[in-house]
């Protein structure tokens, strides 16, 4: 077959096109774009070390403020009772009438009230350490007193070192007797974590059969005295 001249032109215009378009195609292009992407992965890296950068800047900003918390969450939970025992509530509860003319006859616990504050971690061997809960119980109270003592009554309570709140208090003047009658329902609350036991409560020896559960409250100091003794001695023997 006979190529013409014209044939010959256009085949050598191609093969010239070829020659110069496969650079381009096998090198100048892919290059190109493999420049784009690494440019694009400059620009993230450039970002991300910035702002890694400004954070190890603040390094020590950022501890003093995680041990500025971890300070006063270690204090929130100190401020509360470590658990709470029907024991301790009844000690409680004596010991406030002692200390105000106010006499208890009924007593009735409610269950706990559980709440999960942290899950804490568990190691390979299933040990969780670091979990924190929260409890709530209340206890109401039927009650007798005079009608002067009862801002003396909630004030001691309010200001106990336990966290508790009286959630709510009945109020009625008895003619019969004189006396303001009622019942009264205390809120307890209990923060538990590691490291955090409830001391056992302080049980004096008592005598029974009284009309209030814990004792007629004595309002001469030097009778009261007497009788702390005679506990005291009780307990040592």
């Amino acid at each position: 077959m006979k190529v013409s001249d014209r044939d010959k032109k256009l085949i050598i215009i191609i093969l010239i096109a070829v020659v110069v378009a496969l650079p381009y195609l096998l090198l100048i292009k892919p290059t190109n774009e493999k420049a784009v992407a690494l440019d694009g992965e400059i620009a993230t890296l450039t970002e991300r070390y910035t702002y890694l950068d400004g954070l190890n800047q603040q390094r020590g900003f950022y501890l003093s403020e995680i041990e500025r918390f971890a300070t006063e969450r270690e204090d929130i939970i100190a401020a509360y009772a470590p658990g709470l025992r029907q024991e301790n509530t009844l000690m409680f509860l004596r010991d406030l009438e002692f200390s105000i003319p106010v006499s208890m006859n009924t007593l009735t616990f409610g269950g706990y009230e559980y709440t999960p504050i942290a899950a804490g971690t568990t190691a390979e061997d299933g040990t969780v350490t670091g979990k924190v809960d929260a409890y709530k119980t209340q206890t109401a109270v039927a009650y007798v007193c005079q009608y002067e003592n009862i801002k003396s009554f909630l004030d001691y309570i309010l200001k106990s070192d336990e966290r508790m709140v009286v959630s709510s208090i009945d109020i009625a003047y008895d003619d019969k007797i004189g006396k303001v009658t009622g019942m009264f329902v205390l809120d307890q609350f209990a923060i538990t974590t590691d490291g955090r036991e409830l001391p056992p409560a302080v049980i004096p020896s008592m005598e029974h059969g009284n009309e209030s559960i814990f004792g007629t409250y004595i309002s001469d100091p030097e009778v009261a005295k007497e009788l702390e003794e005679a506990e005291e001695e009780a307990e040592t023997e």
